[in-house]
């Protein structure tokens, strides 16, 4: 997946690392559930003073009458480049079971912390932070919070790739909160062929609770292919995307699913 880097900090290491560290160990004193309204993978670095517009999709597949037969999810979302560390977006969040209505189910602000300088030490990483406020009545509200780990690997066998892996803690907060911690992972694998598509793999899972994690039929896993690329419209802006077919490992995963991603962002 390409992506434009932020500039570098032109403080030491030292400070440039204190400022995140310190806005994270603020949040880190909250728990966190993760709002799975869309599949995606997070990258670690921030697009410095960039305006974005972003609409993911997600449908599933399975038996009919199952619940997760054509459920389908969408997020909407505007977020901003604040600092060379700390994009910030705001997010509406829509979903159904299988052959019900649509619903507004959350509103949610999103943090991502760029933690170092793409390039600079062996692994890129950054940390995600986001509150969830429920809009549907008696439901929780949740944060969800953790690291975000890349590694890039050039010339290896003649091929360029990128590697990114997500892993996150969540927890409800609020009226009707449960106790239960989720976890859940996102890996994403992609051969950089060419800007404008590179082909690559996706594995995506939850858990509801990890210290009651039960049988893994009861939990959700997928893994498939990804296609990923870029438009560049200088000084117009970049026009992302990202389209993915999973299979489900599990039952309670579904069949199947297709996932989709589009961005456009600008500098300003």
């Amino acid at each position: 997946m390409t992506s434009t880097r932020a500039p570098a900090v032109t403080s030491s290491h030292g400070d440039g690392m204190m400022r995140p560290t310190l806005a994270l160990a603020a949040l880190i004193m909250f728990a966190a559930r993760p709002a799975f309204a869309d599949l995606k993978v997070r990258m670690p670095t921030v697009d410095y003073r960039e305006l974005e517009f972003e609409h993911n999709g997600l449908i599933t597949f399975d038996a009919k009458g199952s619940s997760l037969n054509r459920a389908q999810s969408y997020t909407n979302e505007v977020g901003y480049g604040v600092l060379p560390w700390w994009e910030i977006e705001l997010e509406g969040e829509l979903a159904s079971g299988g052959g019900e209505h649509l619903m507004w189910e959350a509103v949610t602000l999103e943090n991502t912390f760029q933690l170092t300088e793409p390039g600079k030490y062996f692994f890129n990483l950054g940390f995600f932070f986001e509150y969830s406020q429920s809009t549907l009545r008696g439901e929780p509200s949740g944060v969800t919070f953790g690291p975000i780990i890349q590694k890039e690997l050039n010339d290896v066998l003649g091929l360029d790739t990128v590697h990114t892996l997500n892993l996150f803690l969540s927890r409800d907060i609020g009226h009707n909160a449960t106790k239960d911690t989720g976890f859940s992972y996102a890996w994403q694998s992609v051969i950089r062929t060419h800007p404008l598509i590179s082909p690559g793999v996706e594995f995506y899972g939850t858990i509801d609770d990890i210290a009651h994690a039960g049988p893994t039929a009861q939990q959700q896993h997928y893994v498939g292919p990804v296609l990923v690329g870029a438009a560049n419209f200088a000084p117009y802006g970049k026009l992302k995307y990202e389209v993915g077919y999973l299979f489900g490992l599990t039952p309670a995963s579904g069949r199947s699913a297709i996932r989709w991603r589009l961005e456009y962002e600008i500098a300003f």
